[in-house]
């Protein structure tokens, strides 16, 4: 890990986001790239009333972000044009970028209303791993973290790589945890796939477990109280889960774990 990008506008939450990513990514030789985001109205073309980050304000968050840097890192601040997703491309791209850090929410229009309309965008349509910082995470180290899968897949190295080493980086306990919203018996396929991620992972302090409920979303807000959960990981082709647990509209979920919890999003 050498190349952080951290997506920014000019509200507190995508700032937070970025200590975040600092306090917890402290190896020398980490180059953290801060993109002040010009285009947040709009995924597509740019338009007039675009929000336009003060460049004093950048300066003086990111004098306050190098105080918290570890010895051998930087940060550099990038300055792009385009749309918001045009940017994030070109950023992840021309800086070898191996992980996005953002927060749950950006600007979404004059008045100060908020959606995550843009981080849907990043993790949907840039094939980078994403990390995202929800508003109310209180940035510590982490003891418990849980993967979620239903072991339909066999994962890519590339995949499977980026897991180890951020399991080996943060010294946490793995859990696996396959969601069920009804008693089924796992396929010969889902068997070979489990059997695959227990052999992968045996070096490594982790579980594996099962809940059922009614919805997916019931279930990890029951395991992660119970486990004390502080981050949860998911493979970008599982799109039933990001549907179901990430993406879910906030008037219709009524769980507390996308407001408190990060989750990290590892492509293939």
């Amino acid at each position: 890990m050498k190349h952080i990008l951290i997506p920014v506008d000019n509200t507190d939450p995508s700032w937070a986001a970025a200590q975040c990513a600092i306090s917890m990514y402290r190896d020398a030789g980490i180059c953290f790239y801060i993109l002040p985001a010009t285009s947040l109205n709009s995924l597509g073309k740019v338009e007039s009333s675009n929000v336009n980050v003060c460049s004093c304000y950048i300066k003086n968050k990111i004098e306050s972000l190098t105080i918290l840097l570890a010895p051998h890192q930087k940060i550099v601040n990038l300055s792009l044009q385009g749309s918001f997703i045009t940017q994030i491309k070109e950023a992840v791209y021309s800086n070898d970028i191996d992980l996005i850090v953002c927060t749950d929410v950006f600007s979404a229009s004059n008045n100060g209303q908020i959606d995550a309309t843009h981080t849907r965008a990043i993790i949907t349509r840039v094939k980078c791993p994403v990390l995202v910082v929800p508003q109310s995470f209180k940035c510590s180290p982490l003891k418990q973290v849980v993967l979620l899968s239903d072991f339909n897949f066999t994962h890519r190295s590339k995949a499977i790589y980026m897991l180890t080493s951020f399991i080996k980086r943060t010294q946490t306990h793995l859990n696996i945890l396959q969601l069920q919203t009804s008693l089924t018996v796992l396929t010969q396929s889902q068997i070979e796939n489990k059997s695959f991620l227990k052999n992968t992972l045996q070096q490594f302090s982790c579980s594996f477990h099962s809940v059922l409920d009614k919805t997916m979303d019931d279930a990890l807000q029951l395991f992660i109280n119970i486990h004390q959960v502080e981050l949860v990981i998911l493979f970008a082709k599982n799109i039933n889960f990001l549907e179901n647990i990430l993406f879910l509209p906030t008037d219709v979920n009524s769980m507390n774990y996308r407001k408190k919890v990060p989750f990290l999003i590892i492509h293939e």
